[in-house]
Order: structure tokens, then sequence, then C-alpha cells
């Protein structure tokens, strides 16, 4: 064992095992969202943005959490899979090792928190497919709403909330921690958003999500939105939750459209 050369700290710096997740996720097909929850049903509850905060590096797993992410992604050899360690092939536990490792385990079941919980049976799941698109595949398309840009996915029917039109996923990291990237969302089609609502937009052609508003025009744009009567209307401007991106307020020479509603 003494052989082996391991440092925690720079492993930690390095990133190794956010990487190791993100490579070992997408290698089984898996958005964050989606390995989020698989993880529910080991008892691990966490938002899809937890997910890419390991990923990132920004947080790290703890020991009982790494435990489900390599069961739930189908990788139970933890440092083979989540370190850049090359193991000698003799490298074993000797016997007061094994029960040790035996007692740890019976005492992660008996806690009743990391007990996995068996996956339904797939014939007994109900599944609804959804028109299902990437928001960058869209940019620059034409008509975002047209069949050409999405293709048919299947989803559990209780992972979709009601009155779901469409789906698509989030490209970058302007609405997080909420929204990140890869992140599936499911839509309800409509063509008027209240403020405050997450919406589905198309500025001059390019797709977005974003949270909806509006505020009393600016002084140097306030004749384009002031009406022949007199009337001062208010202007639509389109906020992040990622404070590092600036708010975009619409022009009224701009090609604006509300796809629809966010319901996740």
């Amino acid at each position: 064992m003494t052989d082996i050369k391991y440092n925690a700290k720079q492993a930690k710096d390095d990133n190794i095992v956010g990487s190791k997740i993100a490579g070992i996720r997408k290698k089984r097909h898996l958005t964050q969202s989606e390995l989020a929850n698989v993880l529910s049903g080991f008892g691990v509850s966490v938002q899809t943005a937890a997910v890419g905060k390991w990923e990132k590096g920004i947080t790290v797993p703890t020991a009982y959490q790494l435990i489900a992410i390599s069961l739930a992604l189908n990788a139970p050899d933890i440092i083979a899979e989540f370190t850049d360690l090359t193991l000698p092939p003799d490298l074993e536990l000797n016997e007061p090792g094994l029960k040790k490792l035996e007692e740890y385990r019976e005492l992660l079941i008996a806690s009743g928190k990391y007990k996995p919980v068996m996956p339904e049976d797939p014939a007994r799941t109900a599944t609804v497919i959804i028109p299902t698109s990437y928001i960058r595949a869209a940019a620059g398309s034409g008509n975002f709403m047209d069949e050409e840009n999405f293709e048919g996915r299947e989803y559990p029917e209780s992972f979709v909330p009601a009155g779901t039109d469409f789906a698509l996923y989030v490209d970058g990291n302007s609405m997080s921690p909420v929204y990140v990237n890869e992140q599936v969302v499911f839509v309800q089609q409509t063509e008027t958003l209240r403020p405050g609502q997450v919406g589905i937009f198309s500025i001059d052609n390019e797709v977005v999500i974003k949270i909806y508003d509006e505020q009393e025009p600016d002084e140097s744009v306030r004749d384009e939105f002031t009406d022949s009567s007199g009337t001062i209307h208010s202007q639509i401007v389109l906020r992040s939750y990622n404070s590092d991106w600036e708010p975009r307020p619409i022009s009224p020479y701009q090609e604006f459209r509300v796809y629809g509603r966010v319901l996740n």
C-alpha cells in the first residue's frame, strides 16, 4: 500500500472526482437532472444544481453520497472509477479488512438512509413521449416550433409536469443555479407571461430561457413606447438568475416572441 502515491489535496485541486462523475454520467447518456433523479432512489436528495457543482469542483460529495453516485452510475469500483490511480493487481484486503468492509456496508443499510430503493419494473412504469429540442440547435433555424426542430423523447410520466407541451435542454449558465447547463426543462406553450415567470423566448431568432419582466422605459427610448394618445407602455426586459448576466431590454424594433412558460 505504501507504494501507491496519492495526494488528496492535489486530487481535490484538480477536481478529479468531479470530472470523473461528469465523464461517467455522459458515458451512461444521463443528464445532470436525470442523475439527480436516480440518486433519489438511493436516499440522496439533491437538486440538479448540486450535480453541476460536484462536476465543476465547487463542492464535493460526501463519502455516503459518493457511494450512492457509484451505484447510480453503475460504477461500483470507487477507486478505479473516481481516481487516476492504477492499482497493482495483487492489492487485496486481508480477512480483517474484508470484515470491516462488510460491517461498514451493513451500517449504511441499517441506517435506512442509504438503502437502495429497487427501481420499478419498466414494464409497469408509465411513460410519455414529449417533443424535445436543444436550445442551441434552434438558434438561427427559423420558426423554433417547426416539427423539424424537435424529436420525440420518452420520459417517466411522474417526471413530467402537468400541462407540458414540449421540452428542451438548457444551454449555458445564465440561469444557474436554478437551471444549469444540459438540464431538461418542461414547457407549456403560451404567447403571454406574467412578470416573474420563467419562459422560453425568441429574440431576433435567438432562442433563450429567461425570467420575464416589465419596466418603465428609459428616457432615451420612451418615445418608442408612447402611442398616439400619449400613453407610455411598459418595456419588456428579460432577466437571468446568474448575476453575471445583464438584463436584456427588448426594443420594439426587435423580433420578439414568447414560446412558453417553464413548468419545472
